[in-house]
This record gives C-alpha cells, sequence and structure tokens, in this order.
C-alpha cells in the first residue's frame, strides 16, 4: 500500500523576508510551514546567491517513532530523507521560461499500518524500504495557464487542503478515498504524464493525465500504460474545490474541499467524496490547523478527523481516525509529538508518536 505525504511547494502562511518557504516541509514535505534556518547554514552566502541565480537545492530528514499497544511490533522506528533540486529557468536563462524540478527519497523503517489493517496510514513518510526518484518534470508558463509535463504525482496537485497539513496521518495529504483506491501515481511513486491549470483572479481550474500502471524499478519508469487516470479539479474564490477522477480500470470517484482561514491564527477544512464503484465508496474529513502563533511564532497545533467505509477486501468496513499534533520549530529543527486514535470495526488503537525533521 503507498501512502502519499504532500511534496507540493504551496505557501499557506504569510511570507516574511526574513523567513525561506522550505519545499520539504513537515511530512517533510507536506506545505504547512517555513523554516528558519539549516543545519549546514548559508555556506558563506553561497546558498542565497545561487538561489537568486534560480538554483534551489534542498535536503530534509525527518525520523519518526510511531507506538501502540497490543500489537506484535508495539513500537516502530522509520525515516525518510528528501532530496529537491530545482532551476528557475526564468532567471537563468530568460524570463519566458519557467521551470525544472527533481525530486528525490531515501525510505527505511516500517510502519503500523500493516498490522493494525487501517486504510489511512498512520503515518504519511512510511513506504516500502528504497532509494528513488520521484518527481521529475518541466513546467512552462504560458500566459495565466501552465503546462508541466515528465514524472508527476498526483498528489502533489490534486486533492489537497492547505489547513490539513501538520498532520502525520497520510490520509490528511492527499485522502486515501484516492491512495487505497487508486494506489497511484501517489507517493512515494510518480507516472510519466501531464498536467495544465489556468489561475485566473476568482477561479482556477487544473487538469492531468497520467499512466495508471506505475510500472518502475526505483522509480524509473520501465514500460508505459496499459491503463490512464485523468484528474480534473476547479477552485472557486480560494475557498472550495470540486475534483473528479476517472481510471480505465479502477473506476471514478469525485470529491469536495472547503479549506478557508477563519481567523488570525485558525483555519479549517473539510472533505468529502464518493466512489460508488471502488472499495472506499465514501470519505469524509474535517479539521483545524492554529498557528503558526499564537503561542510560539512558528509553532502549528493540527487537529484532525476523519471517517471512510471500506467495501472489500480485509479491510472491510466503517473506519474512523482522529488527530491531534503540535510542531515545535526550532530553527533547523522541528519536533512534533503526535496522537491518533484509531476506531476500527474489530479494535481500537491509541497511537502514540514523535517526529523530528532536520533541514540540511
Amino acid at each position: 500500500m503507498r501512502w502519499g505525504p504532500v511534496i507540493a511547494c504551496a505557501l499557506v502562511a504569510p511570507a516574511r523576508a526574513d523567513i525561506k518557504p522550505d519545499p520539504c516541509a513537515c511530512s517533510p514535505a507536506k506545505p504547512g510551514f517555513f523554516r528558519r534556518a539549516q543545519l549546514t547554514g548559508d555556506w558563506n552566502e553561497h546558498r542565497k546567491h545561487l538561489e537568486d541565480d534560480g538554483v534551489i537545492l534542498q535536503a530534509v530528514y525527518a525520523g519518526e517513532v510511531f507506538a501502540a499497544a497490543g500489537l506484535d511490533k508495539p513500537v516502530v522506528v522509520a525515516g525518510l530523507f528528501a532530496v529537491t533540486f530545482d532551476l528557475e529557468l526564468d532567471k537563468l536563462v530568460s524570463d519566458k521560461l519557467g521551470q525544472v524540478h527533481i525530486s528525490a527519497f531515501a525510505i527505511h523503517g516500517n510502519g503500523l499500518t500493516a498490522e493494525l489493517m487501517d486504510i489511512y496510514g498512520t503515518s504519511g513518510n512510511v513506504a516500502s524500504e528504497d532509494a528513488r526518484l520521484f518527481e521529475a518534470w518541466l513546467e512552462q508558463p504560458i500566459g495565466p495557464a501552465a503546462i508541466r509535463a515528465g514524472l508527476l504525482s498526483a498528489d502533489q496537485e490534486f486533492n489537497l487542503a492547505r489547513h490539513s497539513t501538520a498532520l502525520l496521518n497520510a490520509t490528511f495529504g492527499i485522502t486515501s478515498q484516492i491512495s487505497y483506491n487508486l494506489f497511484g501515481p501517489v507517493y512515494p511513486v510518480a507516472t510519466p504524464g501531464a498536467s495544465a491549470r489556468l489561475e485566473l483572479a476568482h477561479f482556477s481550474v487544473r487538469a492531468a493525465l497520467y499512466d495508471g500502471t506505475e510500472t518502475n524499478t526505483h522509480g524509473i519508469p520501465t514500460d508505459l500504460g496499459p491503463d490512464e487516470l485523468a484528474i480534473g479539479e476547479l477552485e472557486v474564490g480560494k475557498l472550495v474545490k470540486l475534483g473528479a477522477w476517472h481510471h480505465t480500470t479502477r473506476g471514478n470517484g469525485g470529491y469536495v474541499i472547503v479549506d478557508h482561514q477563519l481567523e488570525r491564527y485558525v483555519g479549517a477544512f473539510a472533505r468529502a467524496g464518493i466512489s460508488p464503484d471502488q472499495a472506499v465508496s465514501q470519505y469524509v474529513d474535517a479539521g483545524l490547523r492554529i498557528g503558526p502563533g499564537p503561542f510560539r511564532d512558528h509553532d502549528f497545533i493540527g487537529l484532525g478527523i476523519a471517517f471512510a467505509r471500506n467495501e472489500s477486501g480485509e479491510h472491510m468496513g466503517a473506519q474512523t481516525v482522529v488527530e491531534g499534533t503540535y510542531q515545535a520549530q526550532l530553527g533547523w529543527l522541528t519536533v512534533q509529538p503526535d496522537f491518533q486514535l484509531l476506531m476500527l470495526r474489530d479494535r481500537t488503537a491509541a497511537i502514540f508518536a514523535t517526529r523530528a525533521t532536520v533541514v540540511f
């Protein structure tokens, strides 16, 4: 099973001149907060000069411990090392050009989901142990539109709620309705594809077509087809998103997202989806993100609840997960204690976790 953290470089807090946005944030990859420093420093200002010229290199490691009583392996340890490399061609070559993006992972350790038999993924970082290429694409702007092509993952552009990103459970990235039903392309797998988006004052439209078979070795495609996945999404007023997908063999589905900053320190999200011809036929989640502040300037609190109904397989039945988490940002280090309560058809599990994320 593939559970997806979000590597999208969305910025969800007001930009400040002294804080650089980190495209590999909190999972270590979900959009959500700003890093104040890197462990390796500014390389005698060489890092800043490179970024000013359009060359951006980011490296992040997130190690985590998850524990749940009563399991054969009640404590598991895992980690994810993520590297991203961006070339802003508008700075390097011509202001009419776009961006090149490459990302790669080294993944180790185990999670609790296989033994708990939940459909969510208690950690958005856990996947099969591997060193692998993730995304590699070229994006070209054309007026208010942009076209992206290469190795793409759906969880970087679709089904995202910016106020869910502080949470560790994988379903609060791209929902389990998509990751469990479609398997991919979501973290840690990207496939050949193309996407386009149009951004206007009051609405935006996204659409993408992917190879839906996910055949690869260490992230490098070894074959194409025969399946395809198409996804489209409409966002109105930066408040409501309506999306739908079609996979040539795995079926159809749709979703709605409401995502809004309620006041200075509090934002809320809610998502609901249906996919009547797939295993997870119904899905709903909701939650709050508090921060940055008011307790510490760069910290976040995340609260979330998700409900899904699975109609087939060994994970059949209704499942609910509740999560509360706190991100304490300490310069180049983020420490994040977390609690999840997982309610399945035949058991309830209390899960305690801590994640430490280092920006190099």
